[in-house]
């Protein structure tokens, strides 16, 4: 059953899958060099993602459940939003938004606004109304294509996709939809 509602107010918010914040990757790869324990070749891996111009802007995962999460604020534009980040420095800002070509989420501050809907139980376009009350189960929908996020797992990174990153072509590998907690900030 879907709710008819009309989107407001604009919130900021926290991401969690599976226990572990969402961030950006310039975040964990800074966070990786803090690390007293870190071996060479991923202090260098480390290193060069930093100082390329796209790898920093992926959203992902932190490394450790504690992490500091990354702030979004969500925008109503009708029954979508568009999400941005509040975070100092180069990014802050940014628009999250699905690489055309890879279908991956980063974050830009030049790319066009793309909108996303919020889906949980209940409530196919869900509302600040639907998620104020405290932490909620929730899937980001890219729109106007109706496109949930996907997590993909690649050389020990979390990025999100708009396609499911099944690629044998067997349905019995097609993945399920990221289902993320969201808490509400302001």
């Amino acid at each position: 059953m879907a709710l008819a509602k009309t989107n407001n107010q604009t919130f900021t918010a926290h991401l969690y899958l599976d226990g572990r914040p969402v961030v950006l990757n310039q975040l964990r790869l800074q966070q990786a060099l803090r690390d007293l324990r870190i071996t060479k070749a991923e202090k260098l891996d480390a290193e060069v993602g930093l100082a390329d111009s796209r790898v920093p802007s992926f959203i992902t995962l932190a490394d450790h459940d504690d992490d500091t999460p990354l702030l979004l604020k969500f925008v109503p534009k009708g029954d979508v939003y568009a999400i941005s980040l509040v975070l100092a420095g180069i990014f802050d800002g940014a628009r999250l938004f699905i690489e055309d070509k890879t279908h991956n989420l980063l974050a830009s501050t030049r790319a066009p606004e793309q909108y996303f809907s919020i889906s949980k139980s209940g409530a196919s376009k869900a509302s600040f109304s639907d998620i104020e009350s405290g932490p909620a189960y929730l899937e980001l929908i890219r729109e106007p294509d109706d496109k949930p996020l996907y997590r993909h797992i690649s050389s020990g990174m979390s990025t999100f996709l708009d396609v499911d990153p099944n690629r044998t072509g067997h349905n019995a590998f097609n993945h399920k939809p990221a289902i993320f907690v969201i808490k509400v900030i302001q």
